[in-house]
């Protein structure tokens, strides 16, 4: 079963047809509806004009010929009188009978005859009652007439007169008929442009559903690059940015995965090697050689562990609960990092804690970036050389805003500035933005233990915040490494309190 049958109707087509039949039957429906009270009122205002033509016929008799008030003594003279002052229209005609024979017709040309023999058996079989018309049809010369027939008997007439009118419904209705011919046609012809605009307006929306069904054909998991080209604002265009966004996530993760594999590939074949040529070099005879190749096998699983701990660490910084924030009294925090970082060597240890308040962060992640940047000043600079740790608020017109931003925090009123300000050796400005590469270290940094992704680290976690990490360094002078962690005021506890505080005496007040 090949792909189109098994698929059946696409969405363009099942839309197509169900816009074209919807508007057929709205056509359709108000022909029916409009054609139908025509002929209803055709029928209704043919029965009143007959009915009419009786009804003058009977004032006639009562008014007598001389219209003195004195009525006809004589059916043939009244039947003659009427028919010679009364004006029948081109599809109306009025015949005169006395004892059952024609004796008097309107004149005037016609498409039918009025005494045609299947006028007159109609009126023949009809039995009629003084005083009393009925009203009956006949199909007869290629139309329909509509035939009114009346007893007309005078008080001293012995003769039988019989007063008939026939009007030609049938061609009345024709031209009603070639109405509802014009009206489908026209409506056909609607139906066939409708269609045609609705095609092309549903293949413009339905595009990026097409787009979409390409892309998924052609997405694999060794090729995630292909997007959903789309422009507009409708829900379809909305699903396609959601489906590229979706993409957009899923080529991070995989990009993620094969960088950790890479990395891990790349970082812990050196080691192993270690571990492999030591291994095959040790001399189990000898204790000291035994000795030895112990402590340098320990140290290198060390090593092992702590860059796969780094590695596990930067990949789950793209996790949705890598950070875990909660309310944190900043001056606290700064205190707690100084206490973490002055074990980490023999430093000047300074603390400039200008920033005061709480704020919303995760404070463990924090904390471990602060002594990720104070344990890279320990490793470049000298011994008993000044380190500081430093936090102070950035907001407004403060030249650290347009920093923060420009190294890729997100805009927010009011930024919480960490830094760590080390005088050692510094870094070349032309290796200054790769320090925070995975594995990306300065030519000084050759030769200093470490794994280089303790940068990579600080990075991750400020930008999890929304924030950013940068550098300020000159060569031979020092470094200055700063994060800045965007603060919204309306998330902050400060601001909940106040926000209730405001609402407590309206809330003590209805209570």
């Amino acid at each position: 079963m090949n792909d189109s049958v098994r698929r059946g109707w696409s969405v363009h087509r099942r839309l197509l047809v169900m816009m074209v039949s919807m508007m057929a039957l709205g056509i359709a429906l108000t022909g029916v509806l409009s054609f139908a009270v025509q002929f209803r009122s055709l029928d209704e205002r043919v029965r009143e004009e007959l009915e009419q033509e009786i009804q003058e016929v009977s004032a006639l008799a009562q008014s007598g010929p001389l219209r003195d008030g004195e009525p006809f003594t004589e059916t043939d003279a009244l039947f003659f009188s009427f028919i010679e002052t009364s004006i029948a229209s081109s599809n109306e005609a009025f015949l005169a009978l006395l004892d059952g024979q024609p004796r008097f017709q309107s004149p005037g040309e016609r498409d039918f005859q009025v005494d045609h023999p299947d006028v007159l058996a109609l009126i023949r079989s009809t039995p009629l009652e003084p005083g009393r018309a009925v009203i009956d049809t006949v199909s007869t010369q290629g139309t329909t007439l509509s035939v009114i027939m009346a007893d007309v008997r005078l008080p001293d007439e012995e003769r039988l007169g019989t007063f008939v009118v026939a009007i030609d419904s049938g061609t009345l209705a024709g031209e009603i008929w070639r109405r509802v011919w014009t009206y489908a046609g026209v409506g056909l012809a609607s139906l066939l442009v409708a269609g045609a605009l609705a095609n092309v307006v549903l293949g413009r929306l339905l595009r990026p559903l097409r787009e979409l069904q390409d892309a998924t054909a052609q997405i694999s998991a060794e090729d995630l690059s292909r997007r959903v080209e789309v422009s507009g604002e409708t829900d379809i265009v909305d699903l396609a940015h959601r489906f590229n966004a979706m993409l957009d996530r899923l080529e991070d993760g995989v990009r993620m995965q094969r960088q950790f594999l890479d990395d891990a590939a790349h970082e812990l074949r050196t080691p192993l090697t270690i571990l492999r040529g030591n291994a095959e070099l040790l001399r189990p005879e000898d204790p000291a050689d035994v000795s030895a190749t112990r402590t340098l096998m320990l140290d290198e699983v060390d090593r092992m562990q702590r860059l796969v701990d780094d590695l596990l660490m930067l990949a789950r910084a793209q996790r949705q609960d890598f950070l875990r924030p909660g309310a944190t009294d900043v001056t606290e925090l700064a205190v707690e990092c100084m206490e973490r970082i002055t074990s980490l060597g023999q430093r000047q240890w300074q603390l400039a804690a200008h920033a005061e308040g709480p704020v919303v962060l995760d404070r463990q992640r924090l904390i471990q970036a602060v002594v990720q940047l104070a344990a890279n000043a320990v490793k470049f600079s000298d011994e008993g050389s000044p380190v500081e740790l430093a936090t102070a608020w950035v907001e407004g017109e403060d030249p650290q805003v347009r920093r923060a931003r420009d190294f890729g925090a997100r805009p927010a009123p009011r930024y919480l500035a960490l830094s760590v300000s080390d005088h050692g050796t510094g870094i070349p400005e032309s290796e200054q933005e790769r320090v925070f590469e995975r594995f990306g270290r300065a030519e000084a940094a050759a030769q200093v233990d470490g794994s280089g992704l303790g940068l990579a680290i600080v990075q991750a976690i400020a930008e999890a915040h929304g924030g950013a990490v940068g550098v300020e360094s000159v060569e031979g002078l020092g470094s200055r490494f700063t994060m800045w962690i965007p603060v919204d005021p309306a998330d902050q506890p400060a601001h909940r309190v106040a926000a209730a505080a405001e609402g407590e005496p309206a809330r003590t007040a209805a209570g």
